[in-house]
């Protein structure tokens, strides 16, 4: 065109910025503008929004004349106004605007056609961020009736979002899957697309699909200068990352969040990821300040959805403080019924192992089982928590319950690969069927293995060919186990993870297994519990603290009756504490319960005795 107007070059700017070409497009509409098309501003606003300068989208905005405007222009107008409150972190006000636009819209009859699909689309997003599901789905619907191209692809990627939070994880695949068959010749919608699919894989556990979604949304927003969605999948790397106990990596993803532009409920979720990685590497106090901060935006927000999920990771992290756990699930379970649905908790849920086995062992009538209730109204087959009891009774837990096998040596092949990481065939034939065949041993494992894959998919025990080792494989959820958590505490040296580590220890290691290596787990799990109480016992008697000492000894005597040591310390402190009748006493009924398992009095009675006497 050899002699453009004003008006042809903000149609051919927003050309432009159909074509992901936002730069050429940013600078042909400033020249529109300059040249006296007011409208092109819009344009002008909307592409500057995309390129992440939203302090200069919102100067253009408001510099535009709408008083100049005809009748669409201003509805289109109000649009702009609407997309710059959700990104200033003012969804309320937003929706509130787009009501009012989709109303003036309404009243131009066909010719306000042409602007219904993106006024409908965002009262879709803002409906769907404030948590009104059923208005979200609705205007997405109003968009979907008529929307093309791009346009289209954005109401379906937001739908499905919204399904996921609904507990609709067959609709929200299907509408990405509609997406998908149309991003041939929409290379900018590429990037969001790979978001949702990996926020739709990740609430599902399929962690490595939902990582490998978020890498490559976050290598196509980049090339695309699509700031916003790179951080969203920046921190979706970062979520999957510090749900797999790789911390390097996931802090590496998040210094990259941090670095790009973002609105208010974006720094909000930032904050919400940097407290969950900052409580899995044990930085409590920093985290619980991560997570209140992320709390107090998305209250500010009005955003119910993110402050429930602030709570579950309030709640997570204070673990295994049970009264501040209720208190923030309780908290929680409040948003959740403002919500009218716990569904869009649930994907959350998913990234807290700890706190969704604490969930599972709620009696049936509490009322904080709603979480656990929504689970099941959302037929979610994959399980929350898996866990490994191996303290006094022996059995394999699936969300609190019992599973059934019929091989009782497939738990003792789980307790070996989880207390002794992977093991070789030889080594595991050697320490769970020394006394068979060999080529029977073998078929025992593979049966073993079998066995497990068939009651509790995704629960495996896999041969890696490089290593040649045998591992636990647990793709839906962690699997724990308690004697190896037991183990970890008394070795940590924190003096209150140690002491809740002797008051859980269940009973002896596999009690019905005769097999030599469990022999000696057994012997060292328990001495190890002994050994680690006598050392705090020895720190608290020193600085005088005997109520400590008394109550532990009490709990260890309950493990090893005769111990001398143990004995000896309960009985000092009861004489420090009550004085030397009470430690006669309670000296007395020590050997006496000694007695009933040797058949007499052990020798340490009538030394302390004297001692006490001395006394």
């Amino acid at each position: 065109m050899d002699h453009p107007t004003p008006d042809d070059r903000r149609w051919a700017g927003y050309c432009l910025f159909a074509l992901d070409q936002l730069l050429p497009a940013r600078d042909l509409l400033r020249r529109a503008v300059a040249e006296g098309c007011h409208a092109a501003g819009l344009e002008l606003s909307l592409v500057l929004r995309y390129l992440g300068e939203h302090g200069e989208a919102a100067r253009q905005l408001a510099a535009v004349p709408l008083d100049l405007l005809n009748p669409l222009d201003r509805v289109y107008a109000q649009r702009e106004q609407a997309a710059t409150q959700m990104e200033a972190g003012e969804p309320h006000v937003a929706s509130e605007t787009l009501e009012r636009a989709w109303a003036e819209l309404l009243t131009l009859g066909d010719a306000g056609l042409p602007l219904r699909t993106g006024v409908s689309q965002l009262l879709g997003a803002s409906h769907a961020l404030l948590g009104r599901t059923a208005r979200a789905a609705y205007y997405l619907g109003q968009a979907l009736d008529q929307a093309q191209g791009a346009r289209r692809v954005v109401s379906l990627h937001l739908r499905a979002q919204v399904q996921l939070y609904a507990g609709q994880i067959t609709l929200a695949r299907q509408d990405l899957e509609d997406a998908g068959r149309l991003l041939e010749t929409l290379p900018g919608e590429r990037a969001y697309h790979a978001y949702t699919r990996g926020l739709i894989e990740r609430s599902q556990g399929q962690w490595d699909a939902a990582v490998a979604a978020f890498a490559q949304g976050s290598r196509l927003a980049q090339d695309g200068s699509d700031p916003a969605t790179e951080a969203l999948c920046e921190l979706g790397q970062a979520t999957v990352w510090t749900a797999r106990g790789e911390a390097g990596r996931a802090d590496a993803h998040l210094s990259r969040a941090l670095a790009l532009p973002a609105s208010p409920w974006l720094t909000a979720l930032i904050k919400l990821r940097r407290g969950h990685w900052l409580a899995a590497q044990g930085e409590r106090t920093l985290a619980i300040s991560c997570l209140e901060e992320a709390r107090a935006t998305f209250g500010t927000l009005g955003t119910l959805r993110e402050q429930a999920w602030a709570e579950l990771h309030l709640a997570a992290v204070q673990l295994p403080d049970v009264p501040a756990v209720r208190q923030h699930l309780t908290q929680a379970a409040h948003l959740r019924h403002a919500l009218g649905s716990g569904a869009a908790l649930l994907p959350e849920l998913r990234l807290l192992p700890a706190l969704g086995a604490f969930l599972t062992q709620l009696s049936s009538d509490d009322p904080l089982g709603v979480f656990l209730v929504d689970r099941q109204a959302a037929h979610c087959v994959t399980p929350l928590a898996l866990s490994l009891q191996t303290l006094g009774e022996s059995r394999l837990l699936v969300d609190g319950q019992p599973k059934r096998l019929g091989m009782r040596r497939t738990l003792e092949l789980l307790a070996l690969l989880a207390l002794r990481g992977p093991q070789a065939r030889s080594a595991i034939l050697t320490a769970l069927w020394a006394d068979d065949d060999p080529r029977r041993a073998t078929n025992y494992l593979h049966q073993c293995r079998k066995e497990l894959a068939e009651t509790v998919p995704g629960l495996q025990v896999v041969h890696e060919r490089g290593s040649g080792l045998y591992r636990i494989l647990s793709s839906d959820a962690p699997l724990s186990c308690d004697a190896l958590d037991i183990q970890r505490a008394l070795s940590g040296g924190v003096e209150d993870e140690q002491v809740q580590a002797i008051h859980a220890y269940g009973g002896a290691f596999l009690v019905e297994s005769g097999s030599t290596w469990a022999e000696e787990e057994r012997e060292g799990l328990e001495w190890s519990v002994i050994k680690t109480g006598l050392a705090l016992m020895e720190r608290w008697s020193a600085a005088g603290d005997y109520g400590k000492c008394e109550s532990l000894a009490q709990r260890l005597l309950e493990i090893a009756p005769n111990d001398e040591g143990l004995v000896e310390y309960l009985v000092q402190a009861v004489l420090q504490l009550r004085g030397p009748a009470a430690a006669q006493r309670t000296l007395h009924e020590l050997a006496l319960r000694a007695a009933r398992e040797v058949d007499e009095l052990p020798a340490w009675h009538a030394r302390l005795s004297r001692t006490l006497v001395l006394n």
